[in-house]
């Protein structure tokens, strides 16, 4: 009995041993595939300001300067004098606007972050009056999206009465409109240069990234003269008014670099070399203290 029990043991033992599955035959260095697992989205790169040493062993990070170069006709040369300050200081550039002439200075600069180049630039200059003319000769086919920082600048269309903020195309397309302005330049395509509207174009410098907002002022004045030859024309009000808005605090801007050039007019564009060294010369202790201020 205890023997037929045994070879019945044996049998089922046997049979269940042929109905387990073989494993699946592989070619020797060859890896089974397998069905891939779904697709998952990279996670997107943060940029990371750069950061200094501070000699202790720690790691600061950097501000990101954006420069809002201000109108003034020939006045505007000056700001060519300033940057040539924050550029021995290591500013670091990260965003550039301008209005009416500080708009041809904040794209030049925007697109190659050299002062040098700057001036080399609106020195081809040969008139001031032929906006085309002066945006083919300063950008030809050079597009926003070239520059090394981004950039902006405000223009008022009368007709719409309503005002822009142009940072995209074309700049020989774009700057006449950020750029005319009595008494250099007649109104362009029903749109003058938006000198008025400061604010707006901090925040929108903000919203690039930029977290130090510096306007520099060239029509700081500390006399009464008139800005063009008639004081009590619709023209020197316009300018008195933007001067005016600039002596004070404005929403959105952190400092404010004045650059008093009494001595010089709007029209005094034959004299932009004078002009030039002026804005070195006073922009200097400005720089200076704000460079301390912003830790470089």
């Amino acid at each position: 009995m205890a023997k037929n029990l045994f070879k019945l043991c044996m049998v089922l033992f046997i049979a269940g041993c042929a109905a387990k599955p073989s494993a699946p035959s592989q070619e020797p260095g060859k890896v089974p595939t397998t069905s891939a697992p779904p697709a998952v989205d990279s996670p997107k790169e943060v940029p990371v300001p750069p950061a200094v040493s501070t000699g202790s062993g720690t790691a600061r990070n950097l501000p990101k300067i954006a420069v809002i170069f201000s109108g003034g006709g020939a006045k505007a040369w000056a700001h060519i004098g300033v940057i040539r300050e924050f550029e021995k200081a290591k500013w670091p550039i990260f965003a550039t606007a301008g209005f009416e002439w500080g708009a041809a200075v904040a794209a030049l600069y925007a697109n190659n972050l050299s002062s040098s180049e700057v001036e080399w630039e609106l020195g081809k200059l040969k008139e001031v009056n032929d906006l085309d003319q002066v945006s083919q000769v300063l950008f030809s086919n050079k597009s926003v999206s070239d520059f090394k920082v981004p950039f902006v600048c405000p223009s008022l269309n009368v007709a719409k009465q309503t005002i822009f903020l142009l940072n995209r195309g074309q700049m020989s397309k774009l700057l006449p409109f950020c750029v005319a302005h009595a008494p250099l330049t007649k109104p362009y395509g029903q749109s003058i240069a938006e000198m008025a509207d400061i604010p707006s174009l901090a925040q929108h410098l903000r919203s690039t990234g930029a977290n130090k907002i510096v306007l520099i002022n060239v029509l700081a004045s500390q006399s009464k003269r008139s800005f063009t030859s008639d004081y009590l024309s619709a023209e020197n009000i316009l300018w008195a008014q933007s001067a005016a808005m600039m002596a004070k605090k404005i929403a959105g801007v952190d400092e404010i670099i004045s650059i008093n050039l009494d001595d010089f007019a709007i029209e005094d564009i034959d004299k932009k070399r004078e002009i030039i060294a002026k804005g070195a010369e006073l922009g200097y202790s400005d720089v200076k203290k704000l460079t301390k201020k912003f830790g470089l």
